[in-house]
């Protein structure tokens, strides 16, 4: 569990947009990417397990506006990166996450992230956040 922690922490990174308004690549042995075409964001998980969960628990009735994700994606992205930088929670968040706030990232970027913080966070069993988002396991 704690080497697909390890991948799962190595593949995600949103990196912010640099100048040219493209996104940095991102290393192969990733998990999770972030891909760029023109203006457009896709995320991609290629953890096992999450896109049937996802394809299961997400909803057009349970479904928030992209702010609600947004506003939980950066909390879960400040959470991930204080525990990536403490000895005793390193190795299960190894990798710093660039997330930039700022960015128009779209709906379903910023609803897969939130989705898969949450199914580390309850499916994984890692909690990230010390208060998750309200309605317990999605």
């Amino acid at each position: 569990m704690k080497n697909s922690i390890e991948i799962i922490l190595v593949s995600f990174f949103l990196l912010s947009c640099v100048n040219s308004n493209r996104m940095q690549s991102v290393p192969d042995k990733n998990l999770i990417d972030i891909k760029q075409n023109a203006d457009e964001y896709e995320v991609i998980v290629m953890d096992p397990g999450f896109d049937t969960w996802f394809a299961t628990t997400w909803s057009p009735a349970k479904d928030h506006g992209e702010e609600y994700y947004a506003m939980w994606n950066q909390r879960y992205v400040n959470a991930w990166n204080y525990k990536a930088t403490r000895p005793l929670t390193a190795p299960l968040f190894e990798n710093i996450i660039q997330y930039d706030p700022t960015v128009d990232y779209g709906i379903d970027v910023q609803r897969k992230l939130y989705y898969y913080f949450r199914w580390v966070d309850t499916k994984q069993g890692i909690p990230i956040l010390d208060s998750p988002p309200p309605g317990g396991i999605l």
